[in-house]
């Protein structure tokens, strides 16, 4: 079975991170400048990181929202603390897609409207609510075909306003 053709491939083979680098195969290291998918800020394979992802899976290593996990409401209460958003709540996803999705549907539910408004060459993620505010055809099923979403030019603020 082959992958599925999503990105165009570059030939090179990351093996090593560490911090903000990366090497390939051949032992060349790369200043890892991407800042893509499930990015951690705090750099590849950081000890303190390293540890605590360790020590989480000695006790479990993953389970469904639909029960108690401590840890996420340690994460939620100190995140209110530090935003000074204590009265809000906490929505933990796993990719920036499905945050999207959530927030797309939040938003309708709240101002109960149907429209979205997005911006051309916008990329929302592969759901298929951020793929319909996707202005990318490649992305666009025709499930996800919808006249709900307008999108508007992009325009660069003019220099001298800045």
């Amino acid at each position: 079975m082959n992958l599925f053709d999503v990105y165009p491939i570059n030939d090179v083979t990351i093996v090593k991170a560490k911090g903000s680098y990366v090497w390939d195969d051949k032992g060349e290291q790369y200043l890892d400048l991407y800042g893509g998918h499930a990015v951690i800020s705090i750099g590849h394979t950081h000890p303190h990181w390293v540890k605590r992802i360790e020590e989480q899976l000695e006790k479990i290593a993953f389970y469904s929202n639909s029960i108690k996990i401590p840890l996420q409401q340690e994460l939620a209460t100190k995140l209110g603390k530090v935003s000074g958003k204590e009265d809000y709540q906490l929505f933990l996803c796993n990719s920036g897609a499905e945050a999207n999705e959530n927030a797309l549907k939040m938003a309708s539910f709240y101002n109960g409207r149907k429209k979205i408004i997005a911006f051309s060459k916008s990329f929302h993620g592969r759901t298929s609510l951020a793929v319909a505010a996707t202005d990318n055809k490649n992305y666009i099923a025709p499930v996800n075909e919808t006249d709900n979403v307008i999108f508007l030019p992009r325009r660069m603020a003019n220099k001298s306003h800045l």
